[in-house]
């Protein structure tokens, strides 16, 4: 723009008389669930505070005039292994704890266009008329259910003219029986890798390494948004964006962040271990050696995980298996370098009288239900869920 087409700077407003700042207050109820989101899903905070935003306007039906269409419709973009789907996937969980609230469409499998009517059911005279659709109503028409379309950019043109519908017109009419199924109580989130090449590829141009601060990540993550967002004009339609409340972006996983995803891992597997009464704990030097063998910013934090089967479960469950470790026993894992590959880890034992207790007391209660599988201890809720976002939004009237 030229300098006699710059618009000249706007002054600042007259305050009237009486008037007070309005400051914020600490009463929101979903001032809780950004929390929860904060303690599960790491390193995305910018992320997550758009998504509480976003809930917050629907708890009072503030929908630019627009009361038919869904809760909110949310895009979730940004590299693979990020939280995603597991921040969609949480929220269903605080927002419905007692389970239900939840329904994932993996939109890989539509692939080609005819597949779609698995989603509304097949009309009358086609085969697969009695399956039941994956579009469930149960689910979908609880009151602040959370509806996930994973991997949108996989589907097809059928799809998106489908989502199109129901972003605008929050209801889609299944074919094999004729009922309408309303998602205007229902929270719409979609997902994409879409631009991913590209954002691959700028991650390769800035260095982005094990080391690399949160700073960093904080200004990487501000291009990936910009290429996401080049990338999702270049395959969906004006109009079809154009219904997306909002457009989240995922940045990269840091170093700190990587470090805080592999505890809640370990703590994940003590869970597992405790069946066998055996508890590890990994040096700080061992960590360090697992997280930089595992730490791809191309591919988030699905790497770690198998780093972690491979250099602490496989070989764990193979000193268990062979005696090396008896069961009741306090494990350390330590890093030794080493001259071979893959034996720069080292596992010590100790053993416990307690764990080796805990280990039978666990045996025999799966001796007497021999169906059931040993699996870790349920994950604790919170101890508060707060005030229902359910509760918060039923004086709302959505037609």
């Amino acid at each position: 723009m030229s300098a006699a087409h710059q618009l000249a700077p706007l002054p600042d407003d007259s305050i009237p008389d009486g008037m007070r700042i309005a400051t914020r207050g600490n009463a929101n109820p979903l001032d809780a669930i950004e929390d929860d989101l904060r303690n599960t899903i790491f390193g995305q905070n910018r992320a997550i505070e758009s998504v509480v935003r976003a809930l917050n306007r629907a708890r009072f039906g503030f929908s630019a005039g627009n009361r038919n269409r869904p809760l909110v419709n949310l895009m979730f973009l940004g590299p693979t292994g990020v939280g995603k789907s597991e921040c969609a996937k949480r929220l269903a969980q605080r927002l419905h704890p007692e389970g239900g609230g939840f329904l994932k469409i993996d939109c890989s499998i539509f692939s080609q266009g005819h597949e779609v009517s698995a989603l509304v059911g097949a009309p009358p005279s086609y085969v697969g008329r009695d399956q039941k659709p994956l579009l469930d109503p149960d689910i979908i028409e609880t009151p602040n259910s959370v509806v996930l379309f994973d991997e949108i950019e996989k589907g097809t043109a059928e799809l998106w003219n489908l989502l199109l519908q129901i972003m605008e017109d929050g209801e889609v009419t299944l074919l094999n029986s004729g009922r309408a199924v309303s998602f205007r109580n229902a929270i719409l989130i979609m997902t994409t890798n879409v631009g991913a090449k590209e954002m691959v590829d700028y991650i390769d141009k800035r260095n982005i390494g094990f080391r690399s601060t949160r700073q960093d990540m904080e200004a990487t993550g501000q291009q990936i948004y910009q290429i996401g967002f080049e990338a999702l004009q270049r395959v969906f339609r004006p109009e079809w964006i154009n219904r997306i409340d909002e457009i989240i972006a995922f940045r990269p996983l840091s170093s700190s962040t990587m470090s805080r995803i592999f505890d809640r891992m370990m703590k994940e597997a003590n869970g597992q271990y405790i069946n066998y009464g055996i508890q590890v704990e990994v040096s700080p030097a061992a960590k360090d050696h697992i997280l930089r063998k595992g730490y791809n910013p191309t591919f988030g934090a699905r790497p770690l995980r198998a780093r972690l089967l491979k250099d602490i479960d496989a070989p764990l469950a193979d000193l268990v298996a062979s005696g090396g470790i008896p069961q009741g026993s306090r494990v350390y894992v330590a890093y030794q370098g080493g001259e071979q590959y893959d034996q720069e880890l080292q596992f010590y034992y100790q053993p416990d009288e307690h764990l080796a207790q805990e280990a039978r007391r666990r045996q025999e209660e799966l001796a007497r239900e021999p169906s059931r599988r040993p699996t870790p201890p349920a994950e604790s809720k919170p101890s508060s869920q707060g005030p229902s976002m359910a509760r918060s939004i039923d004086s709302v009237t959505r037609r």
